[in-house]
């Protein structure tokens, strides 16, 4: 589990995935990772229990990370997202451009952004109470959960697969590059 300053344990983040996978959850939400170098391999740990979800009926998502430095430095997806079994989001702003923060797809097989989904000034519930206005591929990765819950509601016979097949041909296509938007513009159907 994390602790309140956001920071935790691999060990506890994967306890967390396992006791929603346990409770019939079909859609998890990470806005959380952690660095990665140029030309790492994704962690197996996360990938194999990714694994083991897809198989439940679970997808995971998780927000490709905010390591970035845009337009001079683009940094790897971070992990977990950079695991092949797990849906990575990136960050747009309100006029479609990338987050200056967010990550992108270099590291080959795993370590693609799947999506990308509004994740620059979000009105969010902040920690402590009330409201604030947030940033990062954090905020962009719930609107992704959100839309795949929906289509889990309207589609219940539907395979996790499915349900990411779903999600991706319902992107709208955008003219950045694949490693920045994978898909594209995560559309709510």
């Amino acid at each position: 589990m994390l602790a309140n300053n956001g920071r935790g344990p691999d060990g506890g983040i994967l306890a967390g995935i396992e006791w929603a996978i346990a409770r019939g959850a079909k859609v998890i939400s990470l806005s959380l990772g952690a660095r990665v170098l140029p030309g790492a391999i994704f962690p197996q740990t996360y990938e194999i229990l990714a694994g083991v979800a897809l198989d439940m009926g679970t997808v995971i998502v998780a927000a490709a990370g905010n390591s970035s430095l845009r337009p001079g430095l683009v940094s790897p997806v971070e992990r977990p997202a950079n695991c092949p079994s797990i849906l990575a989001v990136g960050s747009l702003d309100k006029a479609m451009r990338m987050a200056h923060d967010s990550c992108g797809g270099i590291n080959g097989e795993g370590g693609e952004v799947n999506i990308a989904a509004p994740g620059v000034s979000v009105r969010s519930a902040a920690p402590g109470g009330g409201y604030a206005t947030m940033s990062g591929t954090s905020m962009a990765t719930p609107h992704v959960a959100g839309v795949l819950a929906l289509l889990a509601e309207a589609n219940p016979a539907a395979s996790a697969a499915d349900l990411k097949a779903m999600l991706l041909a319902g992107a709208l296509p955008l003219t950045h590059p694949v490693r920045d938007v994978g898909a594209g513009l995560l559309q709510a159907p």
